[in-house]
């Protein structure tokens, strides 16, 4: 069995300091907060309490490589055009970190984007991303 290990995956793209308040969905539609601390065009970092990452970690079937853990996160970004733009991003968990008693780092890897919100991430990084 290939269980999914923690990685140091290296975004390809830059990564940007972030404070988003952000939703996590699971696949069985169940919603938790979260927040964003940094986020590049490829993945991002997710801090997120206990609760997040038992709904996250299913006991009734095992994730490895072939099945992964997915989400459906969302949160809103601003774009040169917009406040307030919906970003919608399948994810995929890349790795996990206990940081303390009730707080976790979940390094994720996009997906997918819904509604072509990935053309107003990358607008919004492009005109008011901080780097790393």
């Amino acid at each position: 069995m290939d269980l999914i290990q923690p990685s140091d995956e290296k975004r390809i793209s830059a990564r940007f300091k972030t404070d988003f308040s952000a939703h996590v969905t699971t696949n069985i539609g169940e919603t938790f907060p979260a927040n964003v601390s940094n986020i590049s065009l490829s993945g991002l970092q997710l801090c997120c309490d206990h609760y997040l990452v038992k709904a996250l970690m299913s006991k009734l079937e095992p994730h490895t490589m072939k099945n992964p853990i997915r989400f459906l996160l969302n949160f809103t970004v601003t774009t040169r055009q917009r406040t307030h733009v919906p970003v919608d991003i399948i994810c995929q968990q890349v790795y996990l970190r206990r940081l303390g008693d009730d707080s976790f780092l979940l390094g994720c890897m996009f997906e997918s984007f819904d509604h072509g919100s990935e053309n107003d991430l990358k607008d919004h990084l492009q005109n008011f991303g901080v780097k790393e």
